[in-house]
């Protein structure tokens, strides 16, 4: 690796990392509830989708993950009383899983975390380093998100 190469790779990790620090204490200290970065993500996903019946294997499709990994966390995230599990009442097979008023609490929070900090980035930046910004996360997210479907 060259220096740039080296630089880039440094900064890369870094942010990485220090973005999902920030999230899980800035989550821990909104909510103070026992939900970790992914379940909120995944509860996040779940309320986006609410006046959806939405099923497991619906909620794994939009995440990107397996079945029986949604499964798990489902279930996990309903013991914990942050989302309900129902049957369909068109197909008693399916089943459909829906946020409780805790579940919300923490998506709504989550949502706002993001929506400030989006904020407080955007205002670091005026005018056309914004511009530079997007172009570069963009293509950022472009690499990894063809670098995931390849491996898939």
């Amino acid at each position: 690796m060259d220096d740039f190469e080296k630089s880039l790779n440094h900064v890369l990790v870094e942010t990485f990392n220090i973005i999902l620090k920030y999230e899980d204490f800035s989550l821990k200290r909104t909510i103070n509830a026992p939900v970790t970065i992914t379940e909120a993500h995944m509860i996040e996903v779940i309320g986006a989708q609410e006046d959806a019946e939405t099923t497991v294997s619906d909620i794994a499709a939009l995440m990107g993950i397996s079945m029986p990994t949604a499964t798990v966390a489902i279930k996990k995230l309903e013991r914990k009383g942050f989302v309900m599990k129902s049957p369909c009442a068109m197909d008693g097979r399916r089943i459909i899983v829906t946020l409780t008023d805790a579940g919300r609490k923490i998506e709504r929070a989550h949502r706002l975390f993001h929506a400030r900090m989006v904020r407080d980035i955007s205002n670091q930046f005026h005018g056309a380093e914004k511009d530079v910004l997007f172009l570069a996360i963009t293509k950022l997210n472009e690499y990894f998100t063809q670098r995931v479907e390849a491996l898939r």
